[in-house]
């Protein structure tokens, strides 16, 4: 789909505009509706759709198939393709994937956990479909072994997994855990068919065991388990199959939980300059950060600023720490913050900004808490909110819906159970039910930092799928904090915020491009790497 305007029949999250694609994500419930309204409005039922799915993911699994065969050794003789099927509909879609796959003239053997006669509906014309053009068909018994299934994997180019779909609600015991836990041991490459069998559509909780995909290939839309919790470790890459509908109409109908950020909204967002741009007009922004010994957030915050586009970036902290900062770099300015004349000397360092961050490094002492609630719940101007900033306000989350101008909140899972007064281990487990509670309760826009960062307003959910283990680095939040500042000159909160949380994942990966490496970036090293990032999207 193309996206050209503002809002368009809610393909576009509220108050976003920009031209590029529009990638829906999809809770379970959605999907379900998705494929009523598919059936009871548009008339195309169940079998049309599963034939679809079908067909179109037949396509990635033969060319990887025929890839992997193409890798074995002279005179070395590839077995057949293995699919596991359940006895659902997507156990339906494998066996359409094998009926196509022995169209285009490959081995196919498929494994069915579970009695033939458990299989109904359209599922079951599939496998009487495979079966009738001479399709190899083996059942897997209850109490039966798998050494027959193991066998074939020995041999096989791939395994391809339809066993659970987005429905699966409950735990997976039993026969199916086995025959999930053999099909991870196998060497082969797996490719799972909509979503990796024991993965959560809604939260990508593993529900007692789950595949381990190399590949997915999803219907339709991405479904919320495949990029949160450890659905992305599990689904592998994700390639999506379009179901032959009216999708802007459908989603009208059904809603979507949310969008993925693509590189066309990013670059459409940060627009082009004017040849006549001056440095007030490009952004002054103020970093409230930084204490005796921990002015390196401040710093970090304060060049990332500068290099995402602020044209003046001034450091205001303590005089202790002011001392430290002046002699490293010329670029940033110093704002000496006197506890005497906390509020005034704030007051006076916010004249001609157009946009302020704090926290990073601030500290949480009684003057830091001073000077957070002054700028945070008195300022009128858009503010980034981070770190020991997000900390002042643990357990009165509530307090940030006083702010009178636009806020950012860009909390890791601990600062934000800290704010909502619960343990990290729940944030990590829900980041998408977390990060819109904190939206809800704060009125803010919030940025929860993650392997795939949930950006979430009151009323629209962003999520950034690139990113890479690169980024775990100390600093590297504050980074993220000085680019949302100075993209706040500019952009809305949403476009700002989304904007520099992918800005900030790109820069990481172009930088484990380059380098060859999977670790060893420090924090500069991504405020180095946005111009060239900004440069590269926008090309």
């Amino acid at each position: 789909m193309r996206h050209t305007t503002c809002g368009g029949r809610h393909l576009a999250p509220p108050g976003l505009c920009y031209t590029g694609s529009v990638i829906p994500i999809l809770t379970r419930e959605q999907i379900q509706a998705y494929d009523r309204h598919a059936s009871e409005r548009h008339k195309v039922r169940g079998l049309i759709l599963m034939e679809n799915a079908g067909r179109g993911a037949a396509e990635h699994v033969a060319l990887m198939a025929e890839q992997e065969i193409k890798r074995l050794p002279p005179g070395h003789a590839a077995g057949p393709v293995v699919i596991v099927c359940g006895p659902g509909n997507n156990g339906g879609d494998g066996f359409v994937v094998g009926r196509h796959l022995l169209a285009r003239g490959l081995a196919v053997e498929i494994f069915l956990v579970g009695p033939v006669e458990g299989v109904r509906g359209d599922a079951r014309v599939n496998l009487d479909a495979f079966v009738g053009i001479g399709g190899e068909l083996a059942v897997i018994e209850r109490r039966g072994s798998l050494a027959p299934l193991r066998r074939s994997l020995q041999q096989s180019p791939l395994v391809v997994d339809a066993i659970f779909g987005t429905g699966l609600a409950r735990a997976v015991e039993g026969r199916y855990a086995e025959v999930i836990a053999t099909i991870n041991a196998c060497e082969c490459p797996r490719v799972s068919l909509d979503i990796p069998s024991g993965i959560d559509a809604n939260d990508g909780r593993v529900l007692g065991s789950a595949v381990k995909a190399d590949l997915t290939v999803t219907f339709a839309h991405h479904k919320a388990g495949l990029l949160v919790g450890q659905g992305p470790a599990h689904a592998g890459r994700i390639e999506r199959v379009g179901l032959g509908l009216p999708d802007e109409e459908i989603l009208d109908e059904v809603g979507q939980l949310g969008h993925i950020i693509d590189e066309a909204a990013v670059a459409s967002w940060l627009g082009h300059r004017p040849r006549d741009l001056h440095k007030y007009r490009a952004g002054s922004v103020l970093v409230v950060a930084g204490s005796p010994g921990r002015v390196g957030a401040a710093l970090l915050a304060a060049r990332a600023a500068l290099r995402s586009g602020a044209g003046i970036a001034s450091i205001a902290t303590w005089p202790e720490a002011a001392d430290s900062i002046d002699a490293q770099i010329a670029e940033l300015m110093t704002i000496r913050l006197y506890p005497a004349q906390l509020e005034a000397g704030l007051e006076a360092a916010l004249e001609r900004r157009k946009a302020a961050a704090i926290g990073p490094g601030l500290g949480l002492g009684e003057h830091a808490r001073r000077l957070t609630e002054r700028l945070v719940l008195g300022w009128d101007g858009p503010v980034v909110v981070d770190a020991d900033a997000i900390t002042h306000f643990a357990g009165r989350a509530e307090r940030l819906r006083e702010a009178p101008g636009p806020r950012v909140l860009t909390p890791h899972a601990g600062e934000l159970a800290r704010l909502l007064g619960t343990d990290a281990a729940g944030v990590e487990a829900d980041p998408l039910g977390c990060a819109r509670e904190a939206a809800g309760r704060t009125g803010a826009t919030v940025a929860l930092k993650g392997p795939h960062t949930v950006i979430c307003s009151p009323d629209a959910l962003l999520l950034c799928t690139r990113g890479d283990a690169v980024l775990a680095t100390a600093g590297s939040g504050d980074v993220l904090t000085g680019m949302v500042a100075a993209l706040l000159c500019s952009l809305a909160p949403m476009a700002a915020a989304a904007a520099a949380v992918y800005l900030h994942a790109f820069a990481g990966e172009r930088w484990r491009e380059r380098e060859g490496a999977d670790r060893g970036m420090v924090a500069s090293d991504i405020v180095d790497g946005i111009p060239a990032a900004i440069a590269a999207i926008r090309r």
